[in-house]
């Protein structure tokens, strides 16, 4: 077979290319420290590489969540730590005028501290974390949760409780409705709260509880003032919620301006315009707010004067210890919460970073490079190279005239 001039040039070209290429390719594979460096070197490895880095990019995202989650439940442990000292403190200072050796000076002197102690509880319970949120204002997080009202402190917040996702199919509570944690503590005696009004024009005012044991019966029954028009005049009565029954004989009392008015242990006075139709709710509750609690103890304080009222008062200290002992469990309960809600977090975190780890090693597999192999085939392919040029050159030069 005769090979021409031509096609020895073609074939040692093709084949310095070639060679040329493989020892390229090599090159770009030690300079990237890859040993995919495109989806052609290997398309069932780069397939499976594309897997692995999206499972890789979800774990990290839930890595994300529970530092997120951990920032925030350190920081309700940390303000909830302070709400249980302050509760300690102020049960301390409740013993203290409770001893009977107080003077009024010295009772002067306790309610200012629990005074203080009261605005501080206050400041507590509005913490916001870094992004400006209140921690217990439930899904109401842009609303200042506990603020002054008519009736003492009010909470404005929900129940709502945030969640994130550190797992599929898991997720974790970012926050406790303040409701839960200062709001709806257990009292040791029964009391009523002006809950509803309606429409009407007037106000309730002066609630006193004058008769403990009488408010500890009707309850958890509710107390309504009904007002109704007899005869051309507004009169009212006060029913049970429940079955409405005439409480203490008071139907169709007549009403003008204003009326005091004691019904099933608790006396309060009404004032403004009232018209027929118009009620007033008050519902019974053995919960009572830690805020009500430490204010309360305040004003007893400095109202109730040493020798007057012994009875009134020791029932106030008396009240007020198991107030704060009711409070301090609910606190440790949610902080017992909390501690369950880290160990979930240090779970999935421990988890997270292992699977990472197994994934990193099979991508590893299939992306790294060999280095030692890779210059190995790097000095094989330069050889061969070298080689291959060389001999062109030889066989370039062959002619007949170099036989003449």
């Amino acid at each position: 077979m005769r090979i021409s001039t031509f096609q020895i040039h073609e074939q040692a070209s093709q084949q310095i290319q070639s060679l040329g290429a493989q020892a390229a390719a090599t090159q770009a594979q030690i300079s990237n420290g890859k040993r995919l460096t495109q989806p052609g070197d290997d398309p069932v490895g780069a397939a499976k590489l594309v897997s692995l880095k999206q499972a890789m990019g979800a774990r990290e995202q839930y890595l994300k969540n529970v530092a997120a989650a951990d920032s925030a439940l350190a920081l309700e442990e940390s303000v909830l730590k302070q709400v249980t000292e302050l509760f300690h403190r102020v049960q301390e200072l409740t013993l203290q005028a409770g001893s009977g050796v107080q003077t009024p000076e010295d009772r002067a002197f306790i309610a200012s501290e629990v005074e203080a102690r009261f605005d501080e509880l206050v400041a507590l319970a509005n913490t916001k974390n870094a992004a400006g949120q209140y921690i217990f204002g439930g899904f109401r997080g842009e609303s200042t949760p506990f603020t002054q009202g008519s009736e003492g402190i009010e909470y404005n917040g929900d129940e709502g409780q945030r969640r994130i996702d550190i797992e599929k199919g898991q997720s974790v509570v970012l926050n406790d409705a303040g409701n839960r944690v200062f709001m709806d503590i257990e009292a040791q005696n029964a009391s009523f709260t002006l809950t509803d009004t309606g429409d009407a024009n007037f106000v309730v005012s002066e609630m006193t509880v004058v008769d403990q044991d009488a408010v500890n019966d009707f309850f958890p029954d509710d107390l309504v003032v009904e007002f109704d028009d007899q005869g051309g005049g507004l009169s009212y009565s006060v029913l049970r919620a429940s079955d409405r029954r005439v409480v203490d004989g008071l139907s169709n009392i007549p009403f003008s301006a204003s009326a005091q008015i004691n019904a099933a242990g608790v006396s309060f006075e009404l004032s403004g315009t009232a018209q027929a139709g118009d009620q007033v709710l008050l519902r019974s509750s053995q919960q009572q707010s830690i805020f009500n609690t430490v204010q309360n103890l305040a004003e007893g304080l400095r109202s109730y004067g040493v020798g007057q009222d012994d009875e009134v008062f020791q029932t106030m200290i008396d009240d007020t210890i198991a107030g704060l002992d009711n409070a301090t469990e609910v606190v440790l309960g949610v902080r017992a919460d909390l501690g369950a809600r880290f160990n979930s977090l240090e779970a999935a975190k421990n988890l997270h970073n292992d699977v990472i780890l197994q994934l990193d090693t099979l991508r590893s597999g299939i992306e790294d490079l060999d280095f030692a192999e890779a210059v190995s085939d790097l000095a094989f392919q330069s050889f061969v190279l070298e080689a291959a040029q060389q001999s062109f050159l030889r066989i370039n030069r062959l002619s007949l005239f170099d036989r003449l």
